[in-house]
């Protein structure tokens, strides 16, 4: 799911996760209730030059109730990962995703660079 940047003209700023039939629905400031403004510089600028980590993903979560047993089993291949109180492991950089994904048995079919490849025999 994507993140999104918004900016509110008292300077407060938010990133929302939504998917993109919602990119454009309006999100109000927490502080002045204004509509703020979507920050495409802020969303493009991540995309661009691949500073999205850490983040959360959606793809590789887990239930909530499994989530003591996920951490110990990464604890236990040596790729320890937080998760979100959604069960969302957090990605901190690409070799931690790399690991977490081969630890799990997981691959990428894209399998870009440092992306997680399936196992040839």
């Amino acid at each position: 799911m994507p993140t999104y940047s918004f900016k509110c003209e008292c300077g407060q700023t938010q990133e929302i996760n939504r998917p993109m039939s919602e990119a454009t629905k309006p999100v109000s400031c927490v502080i002045c209730k204004k509509r703020m403004n979507r920050d495409f510089a802020n969303d493009f600028g991540k995309q661009l030059h691949g500073d999205i980590y850490p983040y959360n993903s959606y793809s590789l979560g887990v239930s909530e109730s499994e989530i003591p047993e996920m951490m110990e089993f990464d604890r236990r291949n040596g790729v320890e990962t937080t998760y979100n109180r959604d069960g969302e492991p957090e990605m901190r950089s690409p070799r931690h995703r790399r690991a977490y994904a081969e630890a799990h048995g997981f691959f990428d079919r894209n399998a870009g660079y440092s992306d997680p490849c399936p196992k040839h025999k």
